[in-house]
């Protein structure tokens, strides 16, 4: 039998906002007492889920009505697959540095990423699902919700219960409970049964209805739908510690003091929010470049606005370096708890201290952001290009520290692999050691690369391998990468290079000579080979414990440290890898430590 006060108790007489952030809070897995006590102003975790029921059930009467076949969406939870499969796996960037692949293209990174933990079709069903849910309840709030206004009677807004206690004080409207809350001290102390607790709860529902931080977004563009922002300009007190909903035009950057006065050419936007969503637009060009765009210029929107009170179109010098100094220590308020939907309680725009590589790549970001707005004619000037962004280097890193593997734990490698018994997967495994030693091809290089892309150039081989950044480039196939993928090659029973299909896969499943594979099998192949080697070998726990870090990548450290070690020319090595800069390269070489070794030894030793 129901509670009395369940019975009695009316949660949906006037249809405001509250009720539709309500169900889109639940929606997004927040648990129903949390989400009613909050927006429909529910004193006791006892009646919460009969208030979510009337809502849910006033609501699927009104879409039946109009016909909406969504209305069976309307007030259940969908299982937030999204933040479960994502507290399982690391973020893109700590995998790829996890694995050494940071120099990877991004297209390519980011399918590998996938691939290592693939999407759950429950996760997409739940998604579509959850995006129809949330566009019946954004198109029943415009259909059907009314605005509080001040000479709103109480009884239209609050339970039958509390609006008796109200009126019974001579509380009428909105306006005369605004009026009372705002005298200060213990205004609720003549009102029969209410206490301070149960004021407070009265005042933050009175807040939730008369400034509603849920209204539904109207800005356009990504940054609009990923950040919840946008909507009409609506001047008030701004001190919330979190950005959502329609921001006060004090904070959308209407009125920025660095925006350029003429109209832009370069882009319409006429706020902060269109001017990132059309940056992000113009200039990811991947999805995991448009992730990582997004979270950063979210955490810099919802940090200026909160603590230097002030939008981006107004940030200063002393603004970013202040940003700066935030990001080296991140406080404890900023950092989010785990499994807490966006916006809710609980929730922050971070998950923990950055480290010295985030940090530098955060700066990279919103200082990137800054100057495109100049070029486009929204911003004045880019303060960032007066400040020193450069973070140093990272005191944890260790110089001395490689990807290489040593020439011992080499040799250990190649006798482990040669001692067992000839199958499918010792013949791969052989093959990568002795091709990638002397190609340093990229693992999605090889990965891609087929018999029909050698060629031959003055009698010698080459391939044509398509590269980080979408770029096409040709690397030398020297004689001990020949001999090794030939005597692959045979081992697949596919004969020689003169008589392969051109559709041949370089590299091969075990259980089929012409069916590629893909790269988590490789990898976890490769990991595995490489631990039983070093682990049965006569290597040092120490170096035993450096050598099992290693994995596929370190094949192309290898390559390059092996061939500067050996006399190659640096350039040629910057060539054969595919670096942009020499300067990556060089971080292969050891003989200038050598040589620093060396001289102070014959000086001092």
């Amino acid at each position: 039998m129901a509670k009395t006060s369940d019975l009695t108790t009316t949660y949906v007489r006037r249809l405001g906002a509250q009720h539709f952030a309500h169900l889109r809070a639940v929606a997004d897995g927040v648990p129903i007492h949390e989400s009613a006590m909050r927006y429909l102003g529910v004193d006791h975790k006892a009646a919460t889920l009969s208030a979510h029921r009337q809502v849910t059930a006033h609501l699927r009467a009104l879409a039946r009505r109009r016909g909406d076949s969504r209305w069976r969406l309307i007030g259940i939870s969908i299982t937030k697959l999204v933040e479960a499969a994502g507290s399982a796996r690391p973020s893109i960037e700590e995998w790829s540095q996890e694995r050494g692949l940071e120099d990877w293209g991004e297209k390519e990174l980011l399918e590998m990423y996938e691939e290592a933990f693939p999407t759950d079709r429950r996760h997409i069903r739940n998604n579509r699902l959850r995006e129809r849910q949330r566009q019946a309840i954004l198109e029943l709030q415009a259909a059907a919700a009314e605005t509080p206004l001040p000479t709103d009677m109480i009884s239209g807004w609050f339970d039958d219960i509390t609006s008796a206690r109200l009126l019974s004080a001579g509380i009428l409207t909105l306006a005369n409970l605004r009026s009372r809350i705002d005298r200060g001290g213990r205004w609720w102390s003549t009102i029969p049964s209410i206490a301070k607790a149960k004021a407070a709860r009265i005042s933050s529902f009175l807040e939730v209805l008369i400034q509603p931080d849920n209204k539904p977004s109207t800005g356009t563009g990504l940054i609009a739908r990923q950040l919840g922002l946008g909507g009409p300009c609506n001047p008030s007190n701004f001190t919330v510690k979190e950005v959502k909903g329609a921001l006060p035009c004090l904070y959308d950057g209407t009125a920025g003091s660095n925006r350029a006065p003429s109209t832009p050419s370069g882009t319409t936007a006429s706020t902060d929010q269109e001017a990132i969503a059309a940056w992000v637009e113009a200039r990811a060009g991947s999805q995991a470049t448009a992730i990582s765009y997004l979270r950063e210029t979210e955490r810099l929107l919802i940090w200026s606005i909160s603590e230097r009170q002030k939008p981006i179109s107004s940030m200063n010098i002393d603004d970013c370096m202040a940003y700066m100094t935030f990001l080296e220590h991140i406080p404890d308020a900023w950092v989010s708890r785990r499994r807490v939907a966006k916006f809710e309680p609980g929730w922050a725009p971070f998950a923990g201290q950055l480290s010295h590589a985030s940090r530098k790549q955060a700066l990279t970001i919103v200082s990137s952001l800054f100057e495109w707005l100049v070029s486009s004619g929204y911003l004045l000037g880019n303060p960032w290009r007066l400040v020193n962004r450069h973070t140093g280097d990272d005191i944890n890193r260790n110089e001395l520290d490689t990807r290489a593997f040593t020439p011992e734990v080499w040799s250990s490698l190649l006798e482990f692999v040669e001692a067992q018994p000839t199958t499918p997967s010792s013949s791969r495994v052989w093959f990568l050691l002795k091709f990638l030693e002397a190609t340093g091809l990229r693992a999605a290089e090889i990965l891609g690369a087929t018999v029909g892309d050698l060629r031959r150039s003055r009698g010698r081989w080459v391939l044509q391998v398509h590269g980080k950044g979408s770029k096409n480039r040709v690397v030398a196939v020297p004689g001990q990468a020949l001999l090794a993928l030939e005597g692959y090659l045979a081992s697949r029973c596919l004969g020689g290079l003169d008589d392969a299909p051109a559709t041949t896969p370089l590299v091969a499943n075990t259980q089929h000579a012409m069916q590629p594979i893909k790269y988590q099998a490789l990898y976890e192949s490769t990991k595995s080979w490489f631990r039983r080697a070093i682990l049965s070998s006569e290597l040092s726990n120490t170096e035993k414990t450096d050598a099992l870090r290693g994995s596929l990548h370190w094949l192309r450290h290898t390559c390059g440290t092996r061939a500067l070690e050996r006399g190659a020319p640096l350039e040629v090595v910057q060539s054969q890898l595919g670096h942009k800069d020499p300067r990556t390269t060089m971080k292969y070489s050891k003989p200038q430590l050598e040589r620093l070794q060396d001289g102070m030894d014959k000086a001092f030793g």
